[in-house]
């Protein structure tokens, strides 16, 4: 059983952590405390250490003594003073420990400001799954870029896959797997909890279980590589030839239409708020007026049937014999208008009397 690679990146930062971290690699804080925790003391004699000083206290030294060889006397509160990656492996993983967490820190070195600027490297075998701590100072041309090196999340993902290709391939190891989600998520988490159960693992025991049987069950990922466990994802349903002809695709969703009828216009206005009601035949007019009170509109409407009514008269067809000789003008060849009287028009043609002329007003 090989498992799949695994690295974890950190960034520490705070006064003193370099030397706190170290202390702890070196399980200098474990021989003060006793045993205790997830550590076994009977085995603490298989840890080793790759490179660095020998104590913790000679790692921090040396990280203060390269920043002032690079210039650096002061940093601010929050600057990274080192970054520091696990690599693990699974347990009964069957592969040569030391070559590969060699291998590991050599990547470390040429992927992060240099191998110059590596303070420790030691391998745990104290605790369940072997693994190995690397303390780098993120020092690049004279400048501490802890922040820059680690990067965002893409960048991660991209020195996670870089590993895997550089490292983790060559000795057979599986791609660490992405979060678990869904049916997938809900699986891996079963694994997980059913081989602590079997195991008898004493994390069952811990006042703190219930907050971790909920990590597990929000992550799990972490935990089946710690385990050894490999979770296969369902596969896919296929979808049948029915389903794919009628899906809607990828594309922006468009409202679909009944073959052979067309949807009515928008009745949206540009210069209005709110819609016209449903049952309207017509899209509303741009820009439309608000409807007149009732009175307003009865009288407009008697105003057009008396302007209809006199656009009618006014297109009357009326014979030459019914005007007056006398009123015709030879210069436009159409008849004059009759006289008035009060400044009223008189009725045209003027109706003549029952001698057949035409009456004159009086002065």
């Amino acid at each position: 059983m090989s498992g799949a690679d695994f690295l974890r990146l950190a960034k520490l930062t705070g006064g003193g952590i370099v030397r706190r971290a170290a202390r702890h690699n070196r399980r200098v804080i474990q021989a003060e405390l006793g045993a205790s925790g997830s550590i076994d003391p009977t085995r603490t004699h298989l840890n080793e250490t790759l490179t660095g000083p020998p104590t913790a206290d000679d790692v921090a030294t040396l990280a203060r003594d390269l920043m002032r060889e690079a210039g650096i006397d002061k940093t601010r509160k929050n600057a990274v003073l080192a970054l520091e990656i696990i690599f693990s492996l699974a347990p009964n993983h069957g592969l040569d420990e030391r070559a590969y967490f060699t291998d590991c820190v050599r990547w470390a070195g040429d992927k992060f400001s240099g191998a110059q600027n590596i303070l420790s490297a030691d391998i745990h075998r104290d605790e369940a799954a072997p693994h190995c701590h690397v303390l780098i100072l993120p020092l690049v041309a004279g400048r501490m870029v802890g922040s820059d090196l680690v990067g965002s999340r893409k960048t991660l993902r991209d020195t996670r896959q870089n590993f895997h290709s550089t490292v983790g391939s060559r000795y057979g190891l599986a791609k660490a797997p992405p979060r678990p989600v869904g049916a997938t998520k809900a699986a891996a988490a079963a694994k997980v909890l059913e081989k602590l159960r079997t195991g008898l693992d004493g994390a069952l025991k811990s006042v703190i279980w219930p907050q971790l049987r909920s990590n597990i069950e929000q992550d799990p990922g972490p935990y089946m590589v710690a385990l050894g466990i490999d979770v296969d994802r369902p596969s896919k349903r296929m979808k049948t030839m029915e389903e794919i002809f009628i899906s809607p695709g990828r594309g922006p969703k468009v409202e679909r239409k009944p073959i052979g009828f067309t949807a009515p216009p928008s009745a949206r206005s540009l210069c209005s708020v709110g819609f016209a009601p449903q049952d309207s035949a017509a899209p509303a007019p741009m820009c439309a007026p608000p409807p007149a009170p009732a009175p307003l509109r009865a009288r407009a409407k008697r105003q057009e049937q008396a302007e209809s009514i006199d656009h009618a008269q006014d297109l009357r067809r009326e014979r030459e014999d019914c005007f007056d000789a006398g009123l015709y003008d030879p210069q436009t060849g159409e008849f004059i208008k009759a006289p008035t009287k009060d400044g009223h028009p008189e009725d045209w043609p003027p109706p003549t009397s029952d001698s057949g002329e035409s009456p004159h007003w009086a002065d």
